[in-house]
């Protein structure tokens, strides 16, 4: 291989890590509009055609998250997510029940887009192009997942240039399918943080659904909660 060649191909490798690195950034802004603050807990309300749920989602330092119902029909059913592992504990039942994050919960949303908060941790940048989306420019950042467990395989997510604020996610299977799509409501301001007050999700049939975010509280979670429970 001569100098030059050489040259163009390191060039084109430090260029890949860069846009990488970048999208990283990129990624981890986005993350902290939904998951501000190291634990917290947010109130949010599912909604789709046929009918409404609201769930407290409650967020550990270490990821954990403790998805817990609040409206009539909800109550007393509670999501937790441990580690990669995801758990429905219902009212009557004596064991807790092993789910998969891609369990819907109403319409097109299913368990994982409530107690799954942080892309960084669970996707890798692949590539980052700069692309307008309806007319806005954004950066188009090609995204893989970690771990072979996640419900998604890959995903398209496409960030505003000017703000840096979340657009438009689409999540695609192991196959190539496409699986969801998230479209993100301009974030606002709670406190000294910016989050993201709702999503509209759509799937690849045309059901869509919506997911609101009030009542943010930052703080330690009590550690007792995410624990599963023994069978009598």
């Amino acid at each position: 291989m001569s100098m030059d060649a050489t040259r163009l191909l390191f060039a084109g490798i430090f260029g890949t890590v860069l846009a990488a690195q970048d999208g990283a950034a990129l990624l981890e802004r986005v993350d902290r509009m939904r998951h501000p603050w190291p634990a917290f807990s947010v109130e949010v309300t599912l909604k789709d055609s046929k009918g409404e749920q609201r769930w407290r989602v409650r967020v550990r330092e270490n990821g954990d998250s403790r998805v817990e119902g609040l409206s009539e029909k909800e109550k007393g059913r509670t999501v937790l997510l441990l580690g990669e592992e995801m758990w429905l504990l219902l009212p009557n039942a004596r064991r807790p029940v092993k789910v998969s994050p891609a369990q819907r919960l109403l319409g097109p949303a299913a368990g994982g887009d409530l107690a799954h908060s942080r892309l960084s941790r669970e996707y890798e940048v692949m590539g980052i192009h700069e692309e307008n989306l309806d007319g806005l420019a954004c950066h188009r950042l090609e995204l893989q997942a970690r771990r072979p467990k996640l419900s998604y395989h890959t995903a398209r997510f496409w960030i505003a240039r000017a703000t840096g604020f979340p657009i438009r996610v689409d999540y695609f299977l192991a196959s190539g399918k496409p699986a969801k799509t998230l479209l993100f409501e301009a974030p606002v301001q709670t406190g000294a943080m910016f989050v993201v007050p709702g999503l509209r999700l759509i799937d690849p049939t045309g059901s869509e659904g919506s997911l609101r975010f009030a009542h943010w509280k930052p703080g330690p979670q009590d550690a007792g909660l995410f624990v599963l429970p023994k069978a009598e």
